[in-house]
C-alpha cells in the first residue's frame, strides 16, 4: 500500500484516509510525535518525551518498519508504524508471524474524535491482509484506564515486560477467531461496573455463593471501592479484577477475579466468579474461566491456580471439572447457608495440565 493506494477510515464529519508514507513525510511524522509527546507530558502521562524524537531516528523508521499516516484533506493528523519482529519488547514471546504496532499518535485537532481507535482497528485488519497472524502492541502497565480501553476493544493481555528503569509494559495481541458468536473478553473492573454487580447480588445467599465472606449484603459502592483498591497491576497487585463482556453485543455478562497472587510460589486463586443471572446456562461462565486461566498461566506465568465451590452449587462443580480442574478435597462445613453448614469443594489446575488442555 502506498500514497496512491489509500484506504478511508470512517469517522463522523471527516474524510480521513490512511496511506503508507514515503520518506519525504519525515518532517510531518516528527511533528506528530513531538506534539503527542508534549501533550503526554502536559497531562502527566509518563510514556514519551518530545526530546526522544529527532529527524535521524524518524528517517531510520522507513528502513526497518512501515510507516502509516492518517490524512485529512492532505494534512497528517495521525500515524502508526508496523514492524514484523519485536524482541526488545516481547522477549522470548517474540514471533515473526505477527505485526507489531508502535508510535500510534493523533494530532490535537483530531484527538477525542475516535481516530486513535479507528487507526488501531485499521492496523489490526491490515496485519491480516499482510499475511500476519494478527497484530501485537505494548502499552505502559501503570495506566489502568488505557489498558482497560485496549481490553474493551478486544485485545488480549499476553504478559508484562520490564524495560528497565522501573518501566513496565503490558503486551497485547489480537485474536482472530471472529466467527465465534459467543466469544467473551475480560477487561479491568472499574467504578463504571459497580451498578451491574450490585444488581446481580439480589439476595444475601446469592452474594455469599459467589463472593464468599469477602462482600456482604447489601452490596455498596464503599465495599466495591475497597475491593477495587490496589488491584489490576500485573506485577504489583495481589489481585486482578475483570468484567466479562460478550464481544459481539458488548453486553456486560459477568465478573471474575484472579486473587491471592503469590509470585514467589507461582500461585493464585480464581474467586468471585458470577454470571449475570439472565445469561446463566449458556456456557459463558466456562468461557470466562478459560480466559482467566489463559491470563494466569500464559500472561502471569503462574504454576498453580486453585478455586473453591460450595457443595450445593452442582452446576459450578460440573463446569469447573469440564474446564479441566482437578478436585482436591473439601473444606468441611466451611460456610453457613440457611442454618445449614456446607462443604467447600477445593479444585486446582497446574500449568502443565493447562498446556495439555488448551487449544492449539
Amino acid at each position: 500500500m502506498n500514497e496512491h493506494n489509500s484506504k478511508e477510515i470512517q469517522l463522523p464529519a471527516t474524510s480521513v484516509h490512511v496511506v503508507r508514507a514515503q520518506l519525504e513525510r519525515v518532517p510531518e511524522v516528527l511533528k506528530l510525535l513531538q506534539e503527542a509527546a508534549q501533550w503526554m507530558e502536559d497531562n502527566g502521562i509518563r510514556q514519551w518525551s518530545p526530546g526522544q524524537f529527532n529527524e535521524a531516528d524518524i528517517t531510520a523508521y522507513f528502513s526497518d518498519r512501515q510507516v502509516y499516516l492518517a490524512l485529512d484533506h492532505g494534512q497528517a493528523v495521525g500515524m502508526f508504524t508496523l514492524q514484523f519482529s519485536d524482541p526488545l519488547y516481547w522477549g522470548e514471546k517474540n514471533d515473526e508471524a505477527y505485526a507489531y504496532l508502535h508510535r500510534l499518535a493523533v494530532t490535537g485537532t483530531h484527538r477525542g474524535k475516535g481516530l486513535g481507535k479507528a487507526m488501531l482497528l485499521y492496523a489490526a485488519q491490515l496485519a491480516l491482509e499482510l499475511g500476519c497472524k494478527g497484530l501485537r502492541f505494548d502499552t505502559v502497565a501503570h495506566n489502568l484506564k488505557l489498558n482497560r480501553y485496549y481490553q474493551s476493544l478486544g485485545f488480549y493481555y499476553m504478559g508484562t515486560n520490564d524495560m528497565g528503569g522501573g518501566r513496565l509494559v503490558n503486551l497485547y495481541q489480537q485474536f482472530t477467531d471472529r466467527n465465534d458468536p459467543d466469544a467473551i473478553l475480560l477487561r479491568y473492573f472499574s467504578e463504571s461496573d459497580f451498578a451491574y454487580i450490585k444488581s446481580w447480588s439480589h439476595s444475601p445467599e446469592f452474594l455469599k455463593q459467589w463472593a464468599g465472606p469477602s462482600l456482604t449484603y447489601p452490596l455498596t459502592d464503599e465495599q466495591l471501592t475497597a475491593y477495587l483498591t490496589d488491584s489490576n497491576h500485573p506485577v504489583n497487585s495481589d489481585k486482578l479484577l475483570f468484567t466479562a463482556v460478550h464481544a459481539a453485543s458488548r453486553q456486560i455478562i459477568g465478573h471474575i477475579s484472579i486473587a491471592r497472587i503469590d509470585r514467589e510460589n507461582g500461585s493464585a486463586r480464581l474467586a468471585r466468579v458470577v454470571v449475570e443471572p439472565g445469561q446463566q446456562g449458556k456456557g459463558l461462565g466456562k468461557r470466562m474461566v478459560h480466559e482467566a486461566l489463559r491470563i494466569g498461566f500464559d500472561g502471569l506465568g503462574l504454576h498453580r491456580i486453585s478455586l473453591g465451590v460450595f457443595d450445593f452449587n452442582t452446576a459450578a462443580l460440573k463446569a469447573y471439572e469440564a474446564c479441566g480442574f482437578i478436585r482436591e478435597g473439601a473444606m468441611r462445613e466451611a460456610a453457613l447457608f440457611d442454618g445449614t453448614y456446607v462443604d467447600c469443594i477445593e479444585f486446582s489446575m497446574l500449568d502443565r495440565e493447562w498446556r495439555a488442555l488448551r487449544p492449539s
